[in-house]
């Protein structure tokens, strides 16, 4: 009787005994109390055969497949160290890869009628001048004021957990209009609960500028949604958005100009950079 094993693996009778077999051509690998893998056909590819962006593994790790030598199926499959390099069992990898492009600020212009603001967290706890945003309180205000007057939209988003707390307010000199929504999801990726996409479909948005913060936590998680899952094209104003630590806003802005597939999709300008039509 032939009992499934694995994938292309199965354990039958044979000659006897227990054997490893490969369940489409019936090739009879090994007895089952041995170390049927050393009786495969043995394969090692690079890291470039795991898929895209594996350049990290190179001189590291290889792909080693295993056929049966019967009809060669893949029957196993393992991620090992490359004994070759010298490198086994060491760390190889760069102190920092290079970004896909440059995060240096590029004027932008974009159509008022299809672009929303997406203010994170300018709530106000930003006011007191020991909070890390609070330097936006006198430039942010001013962008928010252009992108009115041209018909942009604006959103506020509040952390969930301030929601009916004193610090549940939108900082006075954001100039929030009464019409401007707020939104309260309890997620760093502010498109979490589905209410931020709903907005932006109703208004036919395409593009989406984000001031606020933190950048390495709403901005960055929400940015990259935006563009992988919801195709918007992102524009960030390095001057308008905080974090808490230099380390913390490389870290934001570095992992933007990496994100696979997405470097024409995500754009970098300053607050005063950032043109209407």
């Amino acid at each position: 009787m032939n009992r499934p094993f694995r994938e292309n693996l199965e354990l039958a009778d044979h000659r006897g005994a227990t054997w490893v077999r490969c369940s489409r051509c019936g090739y009879a690998i090994a007895p089952s109390d041995e170390d049927w893998r050393e009786h495969c056909t043995v394969k090692r590819l690079p890291p470039s055969n795991m898929g895209p962006h594996r350049e990290l593994l190179e001189g590291r790790l290889v792909l080693e497949e295993r056929y049966c030598p019967g009809c060669g199926v893949t029957v196993d499959a393992d991620v090992v160290d490359d004994a070759t390099s010298g490198m086994a069992g060491k760390s190889s990898r760069p102190a920092k890869r290079k970004g896909n492009k440059s995060t240096a600020p590029v004027p932008v212009t974009l159509r008022a009628s299809e672009t929303a603001v997406i203010v994170l967290d300018l709530h106000v706890k930003c006011v007191e001048p020991t909070h890390a945003g609070y330097s936006l309180i006198q430039t942010v205000p001013k962008f928010l004021a252009r992108a009115r007057d041209a018909g942009a939209h604006v959103i506020f988003i509040v952390p969930a957990w301030d929601k009916g707390s004193p610090e549940d307010q939108i900082a006075g000199q954001m100039g929030r209009h009464g019409d401007e929504p707020v939104l309260y999801p309890h997620a760093y990726d502010k498109f979490a609960n589905g209410e931020l996409q709903a907005l932006l479909q109703k208004w036919g948005t395409k593009t989406l500028v984000f001031v606020g913060g933190s950048a390495n936590f709403s901005m960055l998680h929400t940015a990259t949604t935006a563009a992988r899952l919801h195709n918007y094209s992102v524009v960030v104003p390095v001057d308008g958005i905080y974090a808490h630590s230099d380390y913390e806003m490389d870290y934001a802005l570095y992992h933007l100009t990496v994100v696979p597939r997405l470097q024409d999709k995500i754009h970098f300008a300053n607050l005063t950079g950032i043109d209407f039509a």
